[in-house]
């Protein structure tokens, strides 16, 4: 699918939010390459360290190993929640929807951490919480689609000047 005035904000985050969950269906790392059309390319410097905003090849090598992405995907669960709004504020921007999003990880992070280490008892899944953020486009050729402007994870993005080590439990 590409991007187009018709999709509403709901339907680009839970396209792309699927997209993420299952990565590699039908094909290899077609949820990126899906997710890439509809990502602004700040959004796609942003969540591959600067290295794969330019092309679909270096988007899918990088964004596999995205610390932004990979809670997304082969999760468990994945809702996401009600919209915000925000009107657009011309000449500057176009209108914002930020959606939150919580992320329970694949059953198998109930025997092992995210490292890939055996956890000393059986646990539960990780849950994540997170928010994707998309922007209304103002100019052509993507006038009036919305695309992902962030996906932030809650826990490192609104701690603020006090640094992560109360965030998270």
């Amino acid at each position: 699918k590409e991007p187009s005035p018709e999709l509403d904000p709901v339907a680009v985050a839970t396209t792309c939010a699927r997209a993420l969950q299952w990565i590699d269906y039908p094909t290899e790392s077609a949820g990126l390459k899906h997710c890439f059309n509809f990502f602004t390319w700040e959004c796609r410097k942003t969540v591959t360290a600067r290295k794969g905003g330019d092309t679909v090849e270096r988007f899918c090598q990088h964004g596999i190993l995205s610390p932004a992405l990979q809670p997304f995907m082969g999760a468990q669960r994945v809702d996401i929640g009600n919209v915000t709004i925000t009107p657009s504020r011309p000449p500057l921007r176009g209108a914002l929807a930020s959606f939150p999003i919580v992320i329970t990880g694949s059953p198998i992070f109930a025997l092992q951490h995210l490292s890939g280490m055996e956890r000393s008892g059986v646990g539960s899944p990780p849950e994540t919480h997170m928010v994707m953020r998309l922007e209304q486009q103002r100019r052509p050729p993507m006038q009036g689609c919305w695309l992902v402007r962030e996906v932030l994870d809650v826990r490192h993005a609104f701690a603020g000047d006090m640094g992560n080590a109360h965030v998270g439990g």
